[in-house]
Formats: C-alpha cells, structure tokens, sequence
C-alpha cells in the first residue's frame, strides 16, 4: 500500500491498474479492492471520494470521516480541484488546447465536458500528453480524444484494435495508457494548499523507454542516410 498523502481528514494512495476502487459489481468473484485494501491497512473505516476506471493507475483520494467527504464533493468540480493526468494519445501534434464538446452520459443524456491538454513529447507515432479534467462525464479523456484527436494507445474500448495490438507486441503496452499523476486542491477544513504527485507507472514508463529508443535509432538512421547518401 502505497500512501501518498495523509491528514486528520483525507488519505491518498497509488492504485495499481487492475484493482477495483470499490466492491465489483462487474465480478462478485474478486473480492479484494483498494477501499477495503486501505481500510485493513489503517485500520480505520475510509469513505470514497471518487474513482478510477479499473485500467488505469494513479492517485486516488479518500476520505477519513464523512464531513471531510460532504465538503470536498461540494467543490470537486470547481477550480478549487484540479485533477491531472498523463496519457499516451496515437498521432503527432504539439499545440495544447481544450475539448469543448459535449458528451451523453449512461442517461443517454447530452452533458457539457471539458477537457485541456498539454502535449509534453513527441514520438514517432504517438504523443505524450497531460490531460486537465475540468468537469467529471463518464470515461470522459478516453471519449474526447478518440472523437477530437485519435484514441489513447491500450483503449480497447474506444482505440482500434491494430495499433493496440502494435503498441503491446512492439512496446509492451498491456493496458490503457492512462495515469493519474497530480491532484491539487484546497483542504477545505484548513484551507491549506495540498499538492499530492504520483510517479508514472512502471509499465507506462518501459512502453515511453522504449518509444524513445524507437526515436533514437530512427534518428541516427536519418542521420546515417543524410550523411552517407544525402
């Protein structure tokens, strides 16, 4: 168990990716999850903030009484809350902005989302994003960059299943490439600035090592190619 922040009212660990945060719904054979994992940890009785999706690694944020709760969820949405995180998106581009286009939700109901990103390398055929979540729709990174921009390499929901399997067979990419990396916010019961870092996972961080080097003998072969025969 890996605890990355703590206080008397809120508690953050890593989850890895392929843990539940909650009870399953999904199997009622896996009865093991993060929640129940932290609970026995401290041995204290925890209360859900919010979520991953079971894939994706990360920071994720509980709370310690159910005030500490009530008060945070009253501005998880705000600007007082801001929740990042980096994803590995098919296809080249270097200019930050933000998806503005609404998404319908498990109502079938038309909700705004909006979602800012930040391009931080360029790959052969890929790029290294951070993603600013600014409202909370359902799978909401994973929908916007496959409809604004190209899919996140490992979706195998909303990605195509050829470059998945290229990115698992060449780079080792067994999953979503999707890592919640850094929550700020301010405590609400002290008002304090907290600032909570979480590394990239060791599997996303093989799938970027190998990337690079892809990058770099790529370069060299430019390079060879130029001098000898340019």
């Amino acid at each position: 168990m890996k605890i990355l922040y703590r206080d008397n009212d809120y508690i953050a660990v890593y989850k890895e990716t392929g843990q539940f945060v909650h009870p399953s719904n999904e199997d009622a054979t896996i009865k093991s999850c993060l929640m129940k994992d932290l609970r026995d940890h401290i041995e204290q009785y925890v209360y859900p903030i919010h979520r991953l999706d079971r894939p994706v690694s990360g920071i994720v944020l509980f709370g310690l009484n159910p005030g500490a709760v009530k008060n945070i969820q009253k501005i998880w949405h705000s600007e007082k809350v801001r929740k990042f995180y980096l994803a590995l998106s098919r296809g080249k581009f270097n200019k930050d902005g933000v998806f503005n286009s609404s998404l319908f939700d498990r109502n079938k109901l038309k909700k705004e989302a909006l979602t800012r990103f930040n391009p931080l390398n360029l790959y052969q055929s890929a790029t290294l994003v951070e993603v600013e979540i600014l409202t909370g729709r359902y799978h909401q990174i994973r929908r916007h960059f496959a409809k604004n921009v190209d899919h996140l390499l490992g979706d195998r929901t909303y990605g195509k299943k050829k470059y998945n399997d290229y990115y698992k067979e060449h780079f080792k990419l067994e999953r979503i490439f999707l890592h919640a990396h850094r929550i700020e916010f301010v405590q609400p019961q002290t008002l304090k600035s907290v600032k909570i870092h979480c590394p990239l996972a060791p599997d996303l961080m093989q799938c970027l090592e190998l990337l690079s080097k892809e990058h770099l003998e790529t370069i060299r072969t430019s390079e060879y190619i130029t001098t000898h025969y340019g």
